[in-house]
């Protein structure tokens, strides 16, 4: 595809990542000014209004500047944001934040040391909440476990991304832009409020997306490497098969019939050996049948939603042809799947009564879609069509 149809593309759909970023931030403006003096509508508008102002400014203006000065400002700005970060995780209290993702990654954690079985664990919310995250992600959240605090991770996953953005482009301004952006959502900082390490695990997803593309690599070529890979981070929670699914999917359809078996059955083996030693922990009362993180991923899940989004992600998979319509249909992919089970959950639990309650409609899982949505974003403007070889990985 070269860079004038890039170009057409970009311009087609520059609304739909907008609207969407527009559309999540603006629930948790319109749910949090809610609880407050203020008229929610008027926030909203203003957070609307000022958002756009600041984005068609920005762009503008970082068009202009030179590597050299946008590497400057990338440095200094994420410096003054990672210190904020720190100042937030040690003024609040997490016991005192009614989320409790950070507890559950923390008193597995703490259960483990203890020798005592960790997904029995219950978080600080309530007695019958347990961890749900699965194995290899508490193995990425030890050192952060073990410096103190899990929320740390917030500031090793901002770096990570940005990172991994400004090696994928070549250049300082789209990761410059991706964190202006990201400084903009009240959802991210949300999720710092509350030390959520949900969109952290979307970050380490998307930037292995990210490193698989940029450095050519492809299902029939690295095989073994990819089921390893799939494996792996199939293994930290399941919104991770997701985004996975969606950018592997075609080419495994195209696989010889002997590596479509493998394929699936390696990343099963990968994901069932790190449970291994939580499957086997009893093998007398076999404890992990009673109380394991799939009760907890999976609950909440519908039969009929989930067979939709089967027949979307499979037919979405095949219409990209680039990255920047990968980063669009993920988007969308991603928005939709939260969309229907988080109606359906709204359904189940308040009897039918009502189809969207704040109450009970879990908004923060909206935050999954955001590196893929800001990525498309970026590559809207001229900062990352300039680059066509990136658009076209």
């Amino acid at each position: 595809m070269s860079m004038q149809k890039n170009g057409i593309l970009c311009q087609k759909f520059a609304f739909l990542p907008f609207l969407l970023f527009l559309l999540v931030n603006g629930l948790f403006v319109f749910k949090y000014s809610s609880r407050t003096s203020f008229s929610s509508f008027v926030v909203l508008v203003l957070y609307v209004v000022f958002v756009s102002c600041f984005l068609f400014l920005t762009r503008r203006k970082l068009e202009l500047f030179s590597e050299k000065k946008t590497k400057c400002l990338f440095w200094c700005l994420l410096s003054v944001v990672a210190l904020i970060i720190f100042v937030i995780l040690n003024k609040i209290d997490p016991y005192s934040v009614r989320v409790d993702r950070w507890s559950a990654v923390t008193f597995f954690l703490d259960y483990l040391f203890r020798g005592e079985y960790p997904y029995g664990a219950s978080t600080h919310v309530s007695a019958t909440n347990f961890p749900s995250p699965f194995p290899v992600w508490y193995l990425i959240n030890l050192p952060f476990y073990c410096l103190g605090d899990v929320g740390y991770n917030l500031v090793f996953f901002l770096f990570f991304v940005l990172l991994v953005l400004r090696y994928y482009f070549g250049s300082y301004k789209p990761p410059l832009f991706f964190l202006c952006l990201l400084l903009l959502s009240p959802a991210y900082w949300w999720e710092i409020l509350v030390r959520s390490d949900s969109l952290s695990n979307a970050f380490l997803v998307f930037g292995f997306i990210l490193l698989f593309s940029k450095k050519g690599y492809t299902l029939f070529g690295n095989f073994w490497l990819s089921v390893l890979c799939c494996g792996l981070l199939a293994s930290t929670r399941l919104s991770a098969l997701l985004p996975l699914a969606l950018y592997f999917f075609k080419s495994y359809t195209k696989l010889p019939l002997k590596q479509m078996l493998f394929f699936p059955l390696g990343v099963l083996l990968v994901v069932f050996i790190t449970f291994s030693p939580f499957v086997f922990w009893d093998t007398e009362t076999w404890i992990f049948f009673t109380r394991n993180p799939f009760m907890s991923q999976g609950g909440a899940g519908n039969v009929y939603v989930l067979c939709f989004m089967v027949v979307m992600g499979v037919v979405l998979s095949f219409l990209w042809k680039n990255m920047f319509q990968f980063f669009l249909v993920a988007t969308v992919f991603i928005f939709v799947f939260f969309v229907l089970s988080q109606i359906f959950m709204t359904y189940v639990r308040t009897d039918g009564k009502y189809i969207f309650s704040f109450e009970v409609y879990d908004i923060s899982y909206f935050t999954l879609m955001f590196p893929y949505c800001l990525c498309a974003m970026i590559c809207t403007t001229k900062i990352a069509c300039a680059n066509d070889k990136a658009m076209n990985r």
